[in-house]
Order: structure tokens, then C-alpha cells, then sequence
């Protein structure tokens, strides 16, 4: 999915013939061509031209609305164009107990397996990372044995505690990481994972509208007015290769202590502008490298969408199981923890 970003407080984006135009004071920042996008994201006080607002409609470019600090505030769609028969099968699946909680296992082993296979690739960094792969090979088993949600949730949280635990261990000194804390975020390395947790969230929610799906009904996640508990379910397999680019970005010295504002009660730490920019450089970056889907070599964006893909035929067939993308383009596979989906036997 191409994606432009628009991050400087007090721009304006207006249509220019064929492009998108980023203009601020009379300068132009940046231009974008419109047959190349999929999603417009806007970070806080950024204004949109009502022309430019017709041709994302027409065009179905889905507009994004952030606020400064990357939290979400809403989105600006075309009408819909999709399967209303596909909708019925989801809302009948997700009422289905045995079909949902099918689903919602795949959903959790994937997040949990690919969390092994991360760390996998640091096991002699530190005594605690061997640790945690065994405690993440425990909660796959759990996961498999669940038999409701309650239980699924249960092995999730234990194995997600070992792994975060193990992954504190690997920032550099500069970048102490806790524990994952969410609201406010404490810390840059937890800023930087509900950034792109959130970007993320957004990208599955065009992936689902795109096929056909209702983002807001899930099978791991509940309903909740507001939340977009399917596009939640369809990322958790994906949070991985989030932390694996932040500890990249870290690691690699691309953002330092200096790209981050102090932190304050009600915001917690954030990124400064400066810092912003770099991160969505990168983040982008990260995602347009080729990895293997469906038998080709694709950019990792589109992996999504065919997750996306696949979960709409899983609802249209239940027989045809829901498998979680390969992620050996990104980390080298180890046998132990098992990341072929091939193999999975729930």
C-alpha cells in the first residue's frame, strides 16, 4: 500500500492535476502522484483543500486523521463497494463459537511464534532470551489447549510477558525499556511500538475494507463501539516485525535520545518533528523490502492485503484454514520455535 504522510503542523494538501501537493507558506514540501496511492495519513493540524477531499473519495484513497503525537482520530472513506454476502458470512462466523475461537488460536499462535522467531535470532545475547523462547513454546501449547477465549487470552499474556521481558534486554543503553506500557507511553521504545502499532492498525483497516470485510468485527478481539477489533486481530501476527524495526531503528543509531520531547503527565513521551519525519522515512523503508507471497516477490506492504485476502476465502470456505504469513524473509526461521504455517496443527 502506498502511503503519503503529512506531518507539518499548518501545511495544506491540495490537488494539483494529477498529484497531491504538501504546501506550507508558499512552499511547496512535497508531491505525491495520486495513480500511486492507497492512504493519506495526517498528523495533527494539517488542512485539506474540499477539491482534494472529492478526489480521494472518487479515487478511494483512504484519508487518515492522527493527531500530532500519532494517536488516531478518524478516517474519511468513498462509498463502500463490496460483498454484502461476504459481510453476512463474517457476522454468522464470528457468532459461530467453534469458527471464532478457530480463528482467533490462528490469529494468537501466529503473534506467538513469530515472537519465538525473533528472538531466536539473539538466543546467546543474554540468559533471559532462552528463557523466554522456552516460556513462548509453553504458551504455544496453552494456545493449542485453550478451550475458550479466556484461555487463549491467558496463554497470549504469558508468552507476550516472557517475550517483552527478553526484549528489554536488547535496546542499546540509551533506549531502557520496562516493559510495554501503553497510555501514556513512558519511554521512547514504547512511543516508537504504539506508533507503529497504530500505522499498522490503519494499513489492516484499508486491507479489510479493500476485500470486502468489516474491520470492526473480530474473533480474538471483542466488539467494542470504535475499536476495529478484526483489523486488531489481523496484525498480531505482524506486532513482531514492528519490535524488530524499532530495535533496528534503535540499534542502527537512526533516531537518538535527542529525537524524542520530554515527557509530560498527560502525553508521555513522543517523538519531536524532526524525529517524526525520520521514523516515517524508515518505516516506510521497512516495508517496501521484497519478501515472499503467494509465491512471489512482493513488497513486505502488501503482506496485509493478502492476509486480508486469505481470511475473506477462509469465511466464504471454513474448510480452507486460516495459515499466518511467512515471515523468513525477515528473520531466518529456527525448527525449534516452528514458524512455518504450513505445519500449523491447531
Amino acid at each position: 500500500m502506498r502511503a503519503l504522510y503529512v506531518v507539518e503542523q499548518g501545511a495544506v494538501l491540495r490537488r494539483s492535476g494529477e498529484l497531491l501537493v504538501v504546501e506550507r507558506d508558499g512552499e511547496t514540501l512535497a508531491r505525491a502522484p495520486l495513480l500511486r496511492l492507497q492512504l493519506v495519513i495526517l498528523f495533527g493540524n494539517v488542512h485539506v483543500t474540499t477539491p482534494t477531499l472529492v478526489v480521494l473519495l472518487e479515487r478511494g484513497i483512504e484519508l487518515v486523521l492522527l493527531t500530532a503525537d500519532g494517536e488516531y482520530r478518524g478516517r474519511l472513506v468513498g462509498p463502500e463497494a463490496t460483498s454484502a454476502e461476504l459481510r453476512i458470512r463474517q457476522l454468522e462466523a464470528a457468532r459461530d463459537e467453534a469458527l471464532a475461537l478457530d480463528l482467533a488460536r490462528r490469529f494468537v499462535r501466529g503473534k506467538l511464534r513469530n515472537q519465538g522467531v525473533l528472538l531466536m535470532q539473539y538466543r546467546d545475547r543474554h540468559p533471559d532470551i532462552p528463557r523466554a523462547i522456552d516460556a513462548l513454546r509453553d504458551a504455544l501449547q496453552r494456545a493449542a489447549r485453550a478451550g475458550g477465549h479466556g484461555g487463549l487470552l491467558a496463554a497470549e499474556g504469558y508468552g507476550s510477558g516472557a517475550y517483552f521481558s527478553a526484549l528489554a534486554t536488547l535496546f542499546p543503553p540509551a533506549f531502557s525499556f520496562p516493559g510495554r506500557q501503553r497510555r501514556p507511553p513512558p519511554d521512547p521504545v514504547n512511543a516508537l511500538l504504539s506508533l507503529g502499532y497504530t500505522l499498522l492498525a490503519q494499513r489492516a483497516v484499508s486491507a479489510l475494507r479493500a476485500v470486502g470485510l468489516d474491520p470492526h468485527v473480530g474473533f480474538l478481539h471483542q466488539l467494542r463501539p470504535g475499536r476495529p477489533s478484526l483489523a486488531l486481530d489481523l496484525i498480531e501476527e505482524f506486532r513482531p516485525v514492528v519490535d524488530a524495526f524499532v530495535l533496528d531503528l534503535l540499534t542502527r543509531g537512526q533516531l537518538l535520545p535527542e529525537h524524542f520531547a520530554p515527557p509530560q503527565p498527560e502525553r508521555g513521551v513522543r517523538l519531536t518533528p524532526d524525529g517524526l519525519r525520520l521514523f516515517l522515512a524508515a518505516w516506510e523503508g521497512w516495508w517496501e523490502q521484497p519478501v515472499a507471497l503467494a509465491g512471489t516477490r512482493r513488497p513486505a506492504r502488501d503482506a496485509l492485503f493478502e492476509q486480508a485476502r486469505r481470511l475473506a476465502r477462509v469465511l466464504r470456505a471454513p474448510a480452507e484454514p486460516y495459515l499466518t504469513v511467512p515471515i523468513e524473509a525477515w528473520w531466518q526461521a529456527d525448527e525449534s520455535v516452528d514458524p512455518h504455517p504450513a505445519r500449523e496443527q491447531p
